[in-house]
């Protein structure tokens, strides 16, 4: 077998496992965001659930509990749409990191190997098709893992999206018309006596 293209082909090895490697990292990384940013939205959740379960357990009106229920619909929405668009970034950066490397590496990688292979397939003594199927197999397996990994993030990405956008089109009554009414339906409710 020929030294330099048994060399291009570990060289092609070695730059096609660096470029997964780097892959394997980018998405371990962006699930420790993925962690730290459900957790933070779930301690806030929770801080912010407590307080609106004490504030609405201190309400004897019912009226007055309507209002206080639109008044804190706001600032749910308000989370979750932030919880959302932080999710959206994150996918986006996932994304991003993996086309990068697609496209920065591993196609004109695959393509050189590929090559190699043929070639050195051509000059090997009889037996020498195991390897060289060996090493296509190989090249196919990483370039469907890429494959996958790319087609999940644009999945997340779209249905993150969608998310973001249904969360944008609802709106509760009060906020629709503003925090001020909010304030002043809440105001008026502790103000009327209950209907008898």
């Amino acid at each position: 077998m020929n030294t330099a293209k048994s060399e291009q082909i570990a060289a092609a090895s070695k730059a096609n496992a660096e470029a997964l490697l780097a892959l394997m990292r980018s998405t371990m990384d962006n699930i420790e965001k993925f962690a730290n940013l459900n957790f933070s939205a779930l301690r806030e959740n929770l801080q912010a659930g407590a307080k609106n379960t004490d504030a609405l357990l201190s309400v004897k009106d019912p009226k007055h509990a309507l209002a206080m229920q639109s008044a804190i619909a706001e600032p749910s929405l308000e989370s979750a749409r932030a919880y959302y668009h932080n999710l959206y970034e994150l996918v986006l950066g996932m994304q991003k990191d993996i086309t990068n490397v697609m496209e920065g590496h591993y196609k004109s990688l695959s393509e050189n190997a590929e090559s190699a292979i043929e070639e050195t397939k051509k000059q090997m003594p009889a037996g020498g098709d195991i390897f060289a199927s060996a090493m296509k197999s190989m090249l196919q397996a990483n370039s469907e893992a890429f494959d996958r990994m790319n087609f999940m993030a644009q999945q997340i990405a779209s249905i993150t999206d969608s998310n973001i956008k249904a969360l944008s089109s609802i709106s509760t009554p009060a906020a629709a018309a503003g925090p001020s009414a909010t304030k002043a339906a809440a105001g008026t409710a502790a103000k009327k006596p209950a209907a008898k």
